[in-house]
């Protein structure tokens, strides 16, 4: 390859021999010393391909020697042994490299090869690029044939000034007495800008980018060799892109500093990142006007700023809806301070209890209170902070003196820091649900009176009977006692002992009377403290009536001692009543020594009690089961179908629950529970 090239035109070494010296003449080298214009130039090829290099070797073969390197560290160790430095193609940062070997305080030539489509926009860059002296020469590569002569005469010009060493070695003797221990500016303003954690771009007024840092380079994902010389567009969107002209247009115009702008660049580096730019004018040696782009990563605080955007608009629609929830709710709701003075009401309060919002609020909430409840809801008020508030009904007065009833419930409110700060208040209106439990508790009343009347008509023949027994005792003995007067036989003995038996049948007749009177009557409910055993001894006699007429024995299992209950006294007699008449008319069929009757109280768990009644009948099918308390449900040809419905309605009401089934034994149990006395 090398003895096809020509031979090049210039002697390295023929060209000193021109006789012509400086006007200051160096001092002749001493002994052993080299003279420099006799020995050959010495020029570093970086990245430069391996073609190029052998050609420049065969056209300077002899007269200049050539160093290919791929390290740059070893580029910069050498140039104290260099003349000339050729940076190839593949040198990603030549700008910046040219500034450091120029930095580095050896004046070498520099040549930077380029395509030829970037040769000229190349050498603009290197106009506004500091510490760029005139000797870095940006080289076309479709010019190589001319490139052996520039290197030649680089060589001369490097050499030529190297013969004045002594006139320059004074020169800078002078200057490093004045700047002692103080290395080159330079070198430190460059190791600042490429070591500095901002990024920094220079462009010209067109937006054409002139130069930059390693770290812009980096937060941009690009290198200096593509960056150079192209638009601010080929690298921002063109939104960024214009935002940034704009920004540099200001800049170069003289107006006011502008403000620092924020650029999104994520589509230029492929992932999410924010830079904010601040510009200030650039001028370039020729006196061209352009910019100065400083550029910082700004993105974790624009990420910040977005999430808090995000987080606050999140909780104003949260406020938002949780504003019309609250205020399109059928609950109404109160909230109060401390003092349990109100400071806020819904929509459904206003309308349940006809005040404004502005009526109400400022106003302590016991004024809203009917007066049946003002005392038991102040001591709820001021009851201690740990004691817990369970939902309780509330009767209030509405603004046009209505009385109205809700579920109250409340929310303690308290802060870690400041404790007790107020309550949030809710209140169901139930008056209406309360309206129709009155009625229902009250057909209830009239459909246990009637099932009370029902079950003594029922049993009228036995009734009868129990009673026509005393009346013909009384009979019996006030007509023998007549006898004994008329007669004149009557001993003050026997008239005593027949008075005693008559006093004591009758008062048999009476308490008879006495307790159906009492079964039989209609009167609201009287809720009081009832011993249940005791209820069912009392019970008792009236059910014996109808045993005994059918020879059936009950029998009593009773447990001792029983916790109290709360209830109304006649309808939980009725409950007892009804489940003994129907178990008795379940075994009229069995034969006398099969029939069994079993009254039983146990306690169930702490909260209940339990009563049963047991039969030794033909029991329930396991179809009839589920629907023995349905009304107008009966197994009987001239039944009503209301006495078990009824039953399990009192129950019901008592807080409690009937049940139905089969004893293993033959025949049904029906039993019920009653919660104790304090429980609910």
């Amino acid at each position: 390859m090398a003895t096809e090239k020509h031979t090049p035109r210039l002697s390295v070494v023929s060209s000193h021999n021109t006789g012509e010296q400086p006007a200051s003449t160096p001092a002749a080298p001493t002994a052993g010393s080299a003279d420099p214009d006799q020995r050959s130039g010495h020029v570093a090829l970086l990245e430069v391909d391996a073609d190029t290099g052998e050609e420049l070797a065969a056209q300077l073969a002899g007269r200049i020697s050539f160093d290919r390197m791929t390290d740059t560290q070893q580029l910069l160790d050498e140039l104290e042994q260099l003349d000339v430095v050729v940076l190839g193609l593949r040198v990603r940062e030549p700008v910046r490299l040219a500034q450091r070997i120029k930095s580095a305080g050896n004046d070498l030539p520099v040549m930077i090869l380029t395509e030829p489509e970037r040769h000229e926009r190349l050498r603009q860059v290197l106009r506004f690029s500091p510490f760029i002296g005139s000797d870095v020469t940006p080289w076309p590569v479709d010019h190589m044939d001319e490139l052996a002569n520039a290197l030649g005469e680089a060589v001369l010009r490097v050499q030529k000034r190297r013969s004045y060493s002594g006139v320059i070695a004074a020169s800078q003797s002078r200057m490093r007495d004045i700047h002692t221990g103080k290395p080159p500016v330079s070198r430190y303003l460059d190791r600042l800008l490429d070591n500095a954690p901002i990024g920094v771009l220079n462009v010209d007024v067109q937006g054409v980018i002139l130069g930059m840092n390693r770290y812009a380079g980096q937060m941009l994902n690009i290198t200096e060799r593509d960056a150079l010389g192209v638009t601010l567009g080929s690298i921002f969107s063109r939104t960024e892109s214009s935002k940034l002209h704009e920004l540099v247009a200001r800049c170069v115009a003289p107006s006011k500093r502008p403000a620092p702008a924020v650029v999104d660049v994520s589509e230029s580096v492929g992932s999410n990142r924010y830079v904010e730019v601040v510009a200030s004018s650039l001028v370039d040696r020729t006196g061209q006007l352009g910019a100065t782009l400083i550029l910082q990563d700004v993105t974790g605080r624009v990420s910040a700023e977005k999430e808090r955007l995000e987080v606050e608009d999140a909780l104003r629609v949260s406020e938002r809806r949780y504003r019309e929830l609250v205020q399109t709710m059928s609950e109404a709701l109160a909230l109060t301070d401390e003092q349990h003075v109100i400071t806020y009401v819904n929509e459904s309060f206003s309308r349940i209890f006809g005040y404004s919002s502005e009526e109400v609020v400022g106003r302590h909430l016991l004024e809203f209170v009917h007066q049946e409840d003002k005392t038991e809801m102040g001591e709820r008020m001021s009851a201690p902070a740990d004691n817990p508030i369970k939902r309780y009904e509330t009767a209030w007065v509405t603004k046009d003196g209505r009385k109205i009833i809700t579920l109250t419930s409340p929310k303690r409110i308290y802060d870690p820091d400041e404790g007790y700060l107020g309550c949030l208040g809710i209140f169901t209106d139930i008056t209406e649900r309360k309206q129709i439990e009155e009625r229902e508790k009250k057909h209830m009343l009239e459909l246990a009176h009637v099932s009370r009347v029902t079950t003594m008509g029922e049993l009228s023949s036995q009734i009868a009977h129990e009673l026509a027994q005393p009346l013909a005792a009384i009979a019996g003995l006030s007509t023998g006692c007549l006898k004994l007067f008329k007669a004149g036989a009557a001993g003050h003995d026997d008239i005593e002992e027949s008075l005693a038996d008559i006093s004591q049948q009758a008062s048999r007749a009476r308490e008879i009377v006495i307790r159906l009177r009492n079964f039989v009557r209609n009167e609201d409910v009287q809720h009081s403290r009832v011993v249940v055993n005791e209820l069912i001894r009392t019970v008792i006699p009236l059910i014996d009536i109808e045993a005994r007429w059918f020879s059936l024995p009950i029998k009593l299992d009773l447990s001792e001692p029983l916790p109290d209950i709360t209830g109304d006294r006649v309808l939980l007699e009725q409950v007892v009543l009804n489940l003994v008449h129907n178990a008795i008319e379940a075994m009229q069929a069995n034969k006398q020594k099969r029939r069994r009757l079993t009254i039983r109280t146990t306690i169930a768990d702490p909260k209940f009690i339990r009563v049963t009644v047991s039969d030794s009948g033909p029991g329930i099918s396991k179809e009839l089961i589920a629907k023995v308390f349905d009304p107008f449900f009966t197994t009987k040809p001239d039944g009503m179908g209301m006495g078990l419905a009824i039953t399990r309605s009192i129950i019901d009401a008592h807080g409690g629950k009937l049940e139905a089934d089969n004893n293993a034994q033959g025949g049904a149990i029906f039993g019920f529970t009653l919660p104790v006395s304090g429980r609910e």
